[in-house]
């Protein structure tokens, strides 16, 4: 038996024994009670009365202080599932009253969390949430903010003037969750020090949890970003498609499929190629180009072989234009070889290890091909081709 059911066990020992001589049904009862709480209640929910100082030594295990920490509930909030309905007050236009998550049913809440009233980043946040309210609302959104300060002390912020550290007019409700429990469910408390964490939550008209995030103390949030990914679900809920990195209402989305997805990809193009690959390179279009620059071409010829996702090929860029500068008298060229145009001839061509340079003279193919970042190997073939 654990030190907290002895406890309460002595308790009701004592409390029965108080009533044999007293009462004899209080001693029944108490007996009962005994009984039933050692059988049926499980150890969590054994709650040990708080003590009071005595000076009576033999009182002294009776009136032992409580050690148990407080125990909240768990989080229970995942993303695709139905978020945890909460009742507690809140001030809604300067007055105190009582709101549920379940009031705003059919619409959109984005509910954010924030640590204490009267500090610094809060502040900062919850004006800029409420000054861009009506934004929210014809998003068909209500926001509401949330800490665990009490109703009483939110007001007190509200009725502070901004130019002091106040919040000043507030658009939307500020609830408080002066037990804990709204804070702990959504997965921000920080029991140790009884605040949340900067947590944000978009849930649909459904009661479904669709975005979550959460910042730590110092870290103030971006009401744009908030607007933008409750505009993304809101998109993606009406249309079906997916909205890429950094949409916005207007940008081009995809549809979540192998084949219908290219359409999008298709006009996506590779971060800095022209000056990562050699900007002073020309480059190589399709296979009939490379054939005419390599087989026809009497002069001296350098191919480079190279893919966009190669970091080598990427690193060995600047150093050849500088062997453009160092040898004007040869031509430089580029050949990628994930082009659509010019995939299958790379594989005809043998092309396995990147970035590969290949050299011809006279329309025939000399000396032996470099492949790697080698920079010294490389500038030995274009100084014997260049002689």
């Amino acid at each position: 038996m654990s030190r907290h059911l002895r406890r309460a066990s002595t308790l009701l020992a004592r409390l029965a024994a108080h009533g044999a001589n007293k009462e004899p049904l209080v001693a029944s009862m108490a007996g009962r009670a005994l009984a039933q709480s050692v059988v049926q209640m499980p150890m969590w929910q054994i709650v040990q009365p708080r003590g009071f100082a005595s000076s009576s030594s033999s009182d002294d295990e009776f009136f032992e202080e409580d050690q148990m920490p407080i125990i909240y509930p768990p989080s229970q909030v995942r993303v695709g599932e139905r978020a945890p309905n909460f009742s507690a007050p809140a001030v809604v236009d300067g007055e105190i009253t009582k709101i549920s998550l379940s009031d705003y049913k059919g619409k959109y809440v984005c509910l954010f969390f924030y640590p204490k009233d009267f500090t610094f980043v809060c502040p900062t946040e919850i004006i800029a949430f409420s000054d861009r309210a009506k934004e929210f609302a014809a998003a068909n959104c209500q926001l509401i903010a949330a800490s665990t300060d009490t109703e009483e002390t939110h007001l007190a912020w509200i009725r502070t003037p901004r130019n002091r550290g106040g919040l000043g007019y507030m658009q939307i409700p500020i609830l408080a969750d002066t037990t804990k429990d709204i804070s702990a469910r959504y997965g921000v408390l920080i029991e140790k020090l009884g605040v949340a964490l900067r947590g944000l939550f978009i849930i649909n008209p459904q009661g479904v949890v669709q975005h979550v995030t959460i910042n730590d103390l110092p870290i103030g949030r971006s009401v744009d970003e908030a607007l933008r990914t409750l505009q993304a679900i809101q998109y993606h809920a009406e249309h079906g498609e997916v909205c890429p990195a950094n949409w916005k209402p207007g940008s081009k989305t995809m549809v979540a499929d192998a084949e219908k997805s290219l359409e999008y990809f298709s006009e996506v193009k590779e971060a800095d190629d022209a000056g990562a690959f050699g900007s002073k390179l020309h480059a190589i279009a399709s296979r009939a180009e490379y054939d005419k620059l390599t087989r026809e071409s009497q002069g001296l010829v350098v191919v480079d072989f190279y893919a966009p996702w190669c970091g080598k090929c990427r690193q060995i860029g600047p150093f050849l234009d500088t062997l453009v500068d160092k040898y004007p008298g040869v031509t430089f060229a580029k050949f990628d070889t994930t082009a659509p145009e010019l995939e299958v001839a790379a594989g005809e061509l043998g092309i396995k290890a990147l970035p590969a340079f290949r050299f011809f003279k006279g329309g025939k193919e000399v000396g032996s091909p470099v492949t790697g970042y080698k920079k010294k190997p490389l500038e030995d073939a274009v100084a014997e081709l260049a002689k």
